[in-house]
């Protein structure tokens, strides 16, 4: 597993790279998807291109991680945290509109894969050096299927929101004073 990346204070990094970093790994590893960079499984994009089409030759299943929304919170005794808002989706194609059977199995293909990967990150936050996998809990997953029938795939989007320190101190190295 890949270290995330440090602030000035030597804490860990609550970034969307080092998320997406730990979820390409895991797209690698896992073998579904067996994503390598000349056939990638792992993708970054948004819903909105799920409905609409996406920018790039998508090859199936795959692992798509969207971005996130972030906000602060303090309780009142004014500890700050981070609240960063994660979500994947895990995608497949189908052959004919027509064929139900075939959606549904694209469907219970990517249900399973994801819940694979919730159940990885479950697992890893014991060990994770990535704030976004180390403060996973799993009663913050929310999953939904997701179809675009136009271009013929299916898939299952996943939804979770984690909380880690943020600090109240400023980097002097970054200001004038």
């Amino acid at each position: 597993m890949r270290e995330c990346e440090q602030d000035y204070r030597g804490d860990l990094h609550n970034s969307p790279q080092a998320f997406s970093r730990y979820l390409q790994d895991l797209a690698a590893r896992h073998k579904s998807l067996n994503h390598t960079p000349e056939e990638p499984h792992f993708f970054r994009g948004e819903l909105e291109e799920f409905y609409t089409g996406f920018r790039d030759r998508v090859n199936f299943p795959a692992l798509i991680q969207e971005g996130g929304e972030v906000r602060f919170t303090s309780d009142n005794a004014d500890n700050a945290f981070k609240e960063r808002e994660s979500s994947f989706m895990v995608v497949q194609s189908y052959p004919d509109d027509n064929d139900y059977d075939a959606v549904y199995e694209a469907f219970d293909l990517c249900e399973r894969i994801g819940d694979e990967i919730i159940r990885r990150m479950n697992l890893d936050k014991y060990e994770a050096a990535c704030m976004v996998v180390k403060e996973f809990r799993l009663d913050e997953v929310t999953a939904i299927p997701i179809q675009n029938v136009r271009e013929r795939y299916a898939g299952m989007r996943y939804t979770f929101t984690t909380s880690a320190p943020f600090w109240n101190e400023i980097d002097t190295r970054n200001w004038r004073l």
